[in-house]
């Protein structure tokens, strides 16, 4: 009859184990698929975010041109009115020297058909008559001659004068026509810029929406993440619990945090070796304390670039050593002696991690350990 009984509960104990087992391993798979797909969208979202970053530095970039184009085009339009405004000027003065030369054309020519007509200009012969002697005859005539002659000097200096304005006239025709390429060159140059930022713009746009949509689909994956947490902490029917609130490996190192659960082991994950365990909250709307394993001495505390973000290592002598990694903060500097349990950080999501939680590691001689066996 007992026989019968030990058959029955070993039977019993093996289908329970059959519902059970895959259970734990299904929830466990699942939760790795969804944190490896969490770490691809942080991956894609920091990458997106650079690219966010280096799109608004190129926008920034193309306004500063577009101003530089705005106050060229400013100073060339001032430069083309001062331009306009001098050739109006030499206009005008070759209108001036035009009437001057023509008048003084006029004149001549009266002089002329007055010589022609009546044998001589009457005031001329005025003049002329009127000297007292033929010394004083002489010299009238001469002076008449002069003034003549005199008139016709003046006429080819105003000419000259005349090619003189008329040359600087075309010097400032070929600067305005100069400063009008100049212009339109500009203007060229500052649509192109407009066409680039339009087009940065529109990138930057498509970014925030790729952003936006990424962030939606993480908290999608940390609500089903939170979820299969819940249960894997859950008792499943029968009272047994697979959340693991501490472990007793039976070695010498205490629990390094208040409360939480082991959620990832050490072994082989997505491709790659985890070099020890992850230790999540308990209570998912806190940040718990971070403790030290067992007396010893700060090795190493602060940012770690290698994916460890805010790390923690401490030296409990004869070759045992402890990391703590992915730490909001850290309350210990390197070389302070620590005692078992005291605080030395926050729990947090620095560096490559998917949610908060605590990665710990132990090592001896420089050999990695499984963390499960020296805890307790």
């Amino acid at each position: 009859m007992k026989k019968t009984l030990f058959v029955i509960g070993t039977i019993c104990l093996c289908m329970l184990s059959s519902l059970i087992i895959p259970h734990t391993s299904f929830a466990e798979k699942n939760l790795e698929d969804i944190q490896k797909e969490r770490k691809d969208i942080k991956e894609n979202l920091s990458a997106t975010e650079k690219e966010v970053t280096t799109i608004l530095t190129e926008i920034k970039e193309m306004n500063e041109e577009i101003e530089e184009y705005n106050a060229t085009l400013k100073a060339n339009k001032k430069a083309i009115k001062e331009v306009e405004k001098e050739i109006e000027s030499v206009e005008d003065e070759i209108d001036a020297l035009e009437k001057k030369i023509e008048e003084r054309f006029e004149i001549l020519k009266e002089r002329a058909q007055s010589y022609q007509t009546n044998g001589g200009d009457v005031g001329y012969l005025e003049v002329i008559l009127g000297a007292k002697d033929f010394n004083e005859f002489i010299s009238r005539l001469t002076a008449i001659t002069k003034i003549t002659d005199a008139d016709a000097e003046l006429i080819k200096e105003q000419e000259k004068d005349k090619e003189k304005v008329e040359k600087k006239l075309e010097e400032l025709e070929g600067l305005k026509k100069e400063l009008k390429a100049i212009e339109a060159n500009i203007v060229e140059q500052k649509e192109i810029s407009l066409h680039k930022k339009e087009a940065l713009e529109e990138k930057q746009t498509e970014l925030k929406d790729k952003v936006a949509k990424l962030e939606i689909k993480d908290e999608e994956l940390a609500s089903l993440e939170d979820k299969i947490l819940g249960e894997m902490a859950a008792p499943i029917s029968g009272g047994t619990s697979f959340a693991v609130q501490t472990v007793d490996g039976g070695g010498a190192l205490g629990w390094p945090t208040q409360g939480g659960y082991i959620s990832s082991h050490m072994g082989e994950r997505w491709g790659k070796m985890h070099k020890g365990i992850d230790i999540a909250r308990t209570d998912r709307s806190t940040s718990p304390p971070i403790f030290a394993a067992d007396d010893g001495t700060v090795e190493t505390a602060g940012f770690n670039n290698g994916g460890y973000g805010n790390m923690v290592i401490i030296n409990h002598g004869n070759g045992l050593k402890t990391l703590y990694a992915h730490m909001s903060s850290i309350n210990v500097r390197s070389g302070q002696t620590v005692s078992r349990g005291q605080q030395i950080g926050v729990m947090g999501e620095t560096g490559d991690s998917q949610g908060i939680h605590l990665h710990f590691e132990v090592h001896l001689n420089g050999a990695l350990q499984n963390p499960v066996s020296y805890l307790r």
